[in-house]
Parts: structure tokens; sequence; C-alpha cells
């Protein structure tokens, strides 16, 4: 197999399996649902968090042959738990930028944009002394052409990972990248693979991992990888826990009236029940056919 004809001339062979990225963006549930929802003193469930690190540190070894991840860290989850961070620094992973709070970037202006990145990558730097060299917005939340955002992650970052797409990578980008003036950001797309006659999208991770078939997830990586992207496997720490670590008790929306309370207790299931005790098999299956590579900063050196 020759896996140099689909990320360029320099992209090394390592192996028979298709290459495939893994990464964790690391944020706490509890914390965001409970701002987004308007509660007036959201709180953390740290030993939630720290409990996914100790899963995710296992996949390294039991599925990834003790190979790094990236972790696109909340900078409020950074500042909660400085120590944690660190430590999944020192471990060797690397520690990239999911923002400052977990908003959606679109809902943001050129200004409060630009200055919550600045916090966001003080504070990691802060903690790892390094800056963050990647990016990924919250819930993959910058449209396609939100050109205020890409300038601006171009004036800090490497490279980005919140693009979403379902065309061939020569689509998007020139030679993998967007540029602005003598700003460029390599761009790692997250592909969609169109499903049902194009009425329905598979990405690569996520809800989509655990409510469906891992032989979707398998599809869609290698229909991105034939496009030309490279392929990312991404989860949540509220998707690797089995037992409701991150649950919001029905005490605990009281801020909320009837109605949306309702609302959210039940719809809570997707994303800390429904499908997590099938996500380490899935893992398994996938890693059958594909091989994970190390933090995604190392693909900026090919």
């Amino acid at each position: 197999m020759n896996f140099t004809k689909d990320f360029g001339s320099s992209y090394p062979i390592k192996s028979e399996k298709i290459p495939f990225y893994f990464s964790v963006d690391f944020e706490d549930f509890y914390y965001d649902s409970g701002r987004r929802l308007g509660c007036p003193n959201p709180t953390f469930k740290i030993e939630a968090v720290k409990k996914s690190y100790r899963i995710i540190n296992k996949y390294c070894d039991q599925f990834f042959n003790g190979k790094r991840i990236t972790f696109f860290v909340t900078a409020v989850l950074a500042r909660k738990v400085p120590e944690l961070i660190k430590q999944i620094f020192d471990d060797g992973h690397e520690i990239a930028s999911h923002y400052n709070f977990h908003d959606n970037v679109d809902n943001e202006t050129a200004d409060s944009f630009a200055k919550n990145l600045d916090i966001a990558i003080d504070t990691l730097h802060s903690i790892t002394g390094e800056r963050p060299l990647g990016f990924r917005a919250p819930n993959f939340a910058i449209s396609n052409n939100n050109i205020f955002a890409y300038k601006e992650l171009a004036k800090r970052f490497e490279y980005d990972s919140s693009y979403k797409t379902s065309k061939y990578a020569n689509q998007v980008t020139k030679n993998g990248k967007f540029s602005f003036g003598n700003d460029n950001l390599r761009e790692f797309c997250v592909y969609g693979m169109p499903y049902i006659f194009d009425n329905f999208i598979i990405r690569t991770g996520g809800t989509f991992l655990r409510l469906f078939p891992a032989y979707l997830t398998i599809q869609a990586m290698k229909k991105a990888f034939s496009r030309q992207h490279v392929p990312i496997l991404y989860l949540h720490p509220y998707e690797i826990l089995t037992e409701k670590e991150f649950w919001f008790t029905w005490k605990d929306l009281k801020f909320m009236n009837l109605k949306q309370r309702s609302a959210f207790w039940l719809r809570q299931n997707q994303w800390s029940n429904l499908g997590n005790k099938t996500v380490e098999k899935k893992i398994e299956a996938i890693c059958k056919v594909f091989e994970h590579q190390g933090p995604m900063r190392e693909i900026l050196n090919f």
C-alpha cells in the first residue's frame, strides 16, 4: 500500500494499516452544560475528568502501541485543574487549545474571539511552558465561511482541526493550508461521509461513534483517507465514561423551569449514557484497520 499519494509525497509509510490520529476534546461536560443552561454557579466534575484521563492513557497502551495523543483543552478547565494538564503534558501528550470557554465561535465577534483566544493560549502556556500549536473549536462551531475566525487562528496557531467538510481536501485548501497574507494555517478537516442518499452525514467520532456500528466509522475514515484527508477519530471525556459520571440529577437542574428541566434531563442520555459502553470495543475494531500515529503536531513535520 502506498499512503504517500494521499497525504503528500513526504508523508511517511509506517505500516500496512491506514494512518489516523486519535484526539480528545478535553472539557468538563457538567460545567460547560451548566454554564450554557444558565446555572448561576456552575461547578465541575473533576474526579470524572481525571477518571477519563486514566482510561484514555490505558487506550494509548492498549490500542495505540504506547503512542501519545492530542488533547484539545478548554482554558476554563485548565485553570481549574492546572496540575492535571501539566501531568498530561509531562506524560508526553500534546496540549492544544479548545478555546477559553466551551462557546460557539460563530456567536463571537472578531474582537471577542481574538481576546478569548489569547486568554486560552496564555492559560495553557502558563501551565506547560509551551504555546499550543493547534486549535479545535468547541462543537466544531466555526462555519466554513467565517473568514475572520480563520484569520485570527492563522495569526496564532500552526494548525486547526475545526473545518467540517465532505469534499476532497484539494477542494478545501491549497496544499493543506489556509493562507492570509503572511499567515498560514494548516487545516486538518473533520470529514463527514454522506450517507443514505446523501441525506445524512457520518462524522468520525463523538456521537456518531457511540450510536452507530463501528463499520460506519471505519467506512467514513476510509472515505476521508481516499479524499486526501488525515483520518481523525475524536472523543470527549463524557463519552469514555460508562457510569454517568457527568450526569445532572433532577435537583441539579432546579434553576430551570419544568419544561426545560424535563427536556434536558432526558436528553442528557445522548451524551452521558447511550453507546458509551461500546466505545472501547469500537476503538479496538478501528485499530485493526488503522494505526494511530501520535500527537497531531507531528504531522507538521511532514
